[in-house]
């Protein structure tokens, strides 16, 4: 079996590539009307869609990291699971460009930037800032795939330091990508945690991807001999913690300005929780992000069952995603009418369909387990008492 599995590649289906085809298609035709009709609808869905599935894709190869830092033998055989979804980080670097292109209609301010928060949103700094991060963070994540496809004894002792990096330069980098592209689109919004909040949530989000793609991977390679109940069980258990921890992070924030009345700096934050329609749609992402899947999730059987954990996993993406809509949005959206939630779920697909083609192409040139990884051995035959 071991000989088997050395050899084996993922493939998808030619019905799962059309059906990503058709989600791009779907998002370049919904962008070229707006781009027609609506120019600044356009860049607000685009804005809050690009970070959403850049931050999924980001953090499949934190997730790799997280779980190599801990020594956790059970990831093993979803490490390259996870991890290729860095494939689709150089393409986030070429959709930025968009945004820089279109920065008068993100950044409203753009024409007079706010003398307080000078230099850091000089024009320059802001975007070349921006740019360098995405370019630096995709490079890294490249070059620890390389490596971690090496799986050799030398490749081993490089990941057993660079995993460090990665997570470090992640929850850093990742920090001010959340200040400059949430924060920052409303000049007036200061906010001391907001930068634990954006990355935490998109640590949940790579989390609930990961339970996602094992699911669909035990299944299209038939193999739950490998991608056991167990490791469903405990990768269940992490998305079950941190929904929980970003649910509490987004609660603090009210908390700590609360508490030093800063007032002036929550007009965001007071949109959210008291005018309509954003108080509602705050109840919504909390439902769809925390409650259902922390109701669902206490239960151990949901999290060792694939079908019900995919579910669980699926309620919480939804959830941040609408958040992330509602974090650009509500700095940004004016009129008397409702969010553009519609045309932001249209420009979704096409992202979630580009980003779903670059993994399918790095997973098809790499073994789909690391058998050369002397922990993924253990993992095969390590079977821990459960309780």
């Amino acid at each position: 079996m071991d000989d088997t599995l050395a050899q084996l590649r993922a493939t998808a289906t030619p019905h799962a590539r059309a059906l990503l085809w058709v989600l791009v298609t779907i998002g370049v035709v919904t962008a070229a009307v707006l781009s027609m009709t609506d120019h600044a609808r356009l860049w607000y869905d685009y804005l809050a869609n690009f970070l959403f599935f850049t931050g999924l894709a980001q953090n499949g190869i934190v997730w790799s990291a997280v779980t190599r830092g801990c020594n956790a033998r059970w990831a093993r055989p979803l490490q390259r699971i996870a991890e290729s979804l860095a494939a689709a980080l150089p393409l986030s670097v070429l959709l930025f460009i968009p945004l820089m292109l279109a920065h008068r209609t993100i950044w409203t301010w753009w024409a007079a930037p706010p003398e307080r928060k000078l230099p850091w949103l000089s024009h320059g700094f802001l975007l070349g800032r921006d740019f360098a991060i995405f370019a630096a963070l995709a490079a890294l994540s490249v070059y620890y795939l390389r490596v971690s496809v090496a799986g050799d004894e030398r490749a081993q002792r490089k990941l057993a330091r660079l995993w460090v990096v990665v997570v470090f330069a992640y929850c850093y980098l990742w920090t001010v990508i959340g200040l400059d592209l949430n924060v920052a689109l409303y000049p007036g919004w200061y906010d001391y945690i907001y930068g634990w909040y954006f990355f935490i949530a998109h640590w949940y989000g790579g989390l609930a991807v990961v339970s996602i793609l094992a699911v669909l991977w035990r299944r299209r390679l038939a193999l739950p001999e490998v991608i056991t109940d167990d490791i469903l069980h405990d990768n269940g258990e992490l998305t079950f913690a941190f929904g929980i921890f970003w649910a509490y992070l987004f609660w603090a924030q009210f908390m700590v300005l609360w508490y030093a009345n800063r007032q002036d700096d929550i007009t965001i934050l007071i949109r959210l929780s008291q005018q309509h329609p954003w108080v509602t749609l705050s109840w919504v992402t909390l439902t769809l992000g925390f409650f259902l899947p922390f109701g669902f999730g206490l239960s151990r059987v949901w999290k060792r069952r694939p079908a019900t954990l995919a579910y669980i996993a699926c309620l919480a993406l939804a959830g941040l995603w609408l958040s992330e809509n509602l974090m650009v949005d509500v700095s940004l959206w004016h009129r008397a009418s409702f969010p553009p939630l519609i045309t932001s779920a249209l420009i979704g697909c096409g992202f979630c369909g580009a980003y779903g083609l670059c993994y399918l192409w790095v997973l098809r040139r790499v073994t789909v387990f690391p058998m050369r990884d002397p922990v993924m051995l253990e993992a095969l035959v390590w079977h821990p008492a459960r309780h």
